[in-house]
């Protein structure tokens, strides 16, 4: 069975390590003009976006609208084209009180109620406050990007599940791809 390499963009931050392992040859690092990750052979063919929180998502469908959905439509020239969230559709949907913890949370409603005076000087009471984004936006936003972009949108829960998800899609790919290719994994010209 043929092996694989992963290439992650130099810019991704704190993202997945693919070792090698299984049928996965490593990872190496390089310049990806769109996307986080995608297969060695295959940079014009697979385009694997990863988002790592909620927060990020938000600033991506908030402030920086304009150069997000420019790599949208820079993601409609692969084939095989995905958008990973660490994080859940509850997360989405609950956003921005998503960032509080449960205790937080009851203390925030405790405020909004008027049971409370005032909160306490956490980052997240602030941003909670602040912010104009609402769950409804972001999930419809996400939602218009999977179908306008033809994006597979998968929501992984968190970190693990979703670099394991991103490594059962490189090894379906890489199967795939393979099919029909010589023994030495040359493939029939595209």
């Amino acid at each position: 069975m043929s092996k694989y390499k992963v290439i992650k963009d130099t810019r991704e931050q704190d993202g997945w390590f693919f070792s090698e392992y299984d049928r996965c040859e490593g990872m190496e690092v390089g310049t990806l003009h769109t996307g986080d990750y995608t297969l060695k052979g295959f940079e014009d063919v697979v385009c694997v976006e990863r988002k790592a929180s909620v927060s990020e998502i938000a600033t991506n469908l908030g402030k920086k609208k304009k150069a997000f959905y420019n790599e949208m439509e820079r993601m409609k020239d692969f084939h095989f084209r995905y958008m990973l969230l660490e994080f859940s559709a509850s997360d989405v949907i609950d956003y921005p009180l998503s960032l509080l913890s449960d205790e937080e949370r009851k203390l925030y409603e405790s405020y909004k109620a008027g049971e409370v005076n005032r909160l306490p000087d956490f980052k997240r009471f602030k941003i909670v406050e602040q912010t104009r984004i609402t769950g409804k936006y972001l999930v419809k936003s996400l939602m218009e990007i999977s179908i306008r972009y033809d994006i597979n949108v998968i929501f992984c829960d968190n970190k693990n599940n979703a670099f394991l998800i991103c490594n059962s899609i490189f090894k379906r790919l890489n199967d795939l791809f393979r099919e029909g290719s010589d023994d030495k994994g040359n493939r029939p010209n595209r």
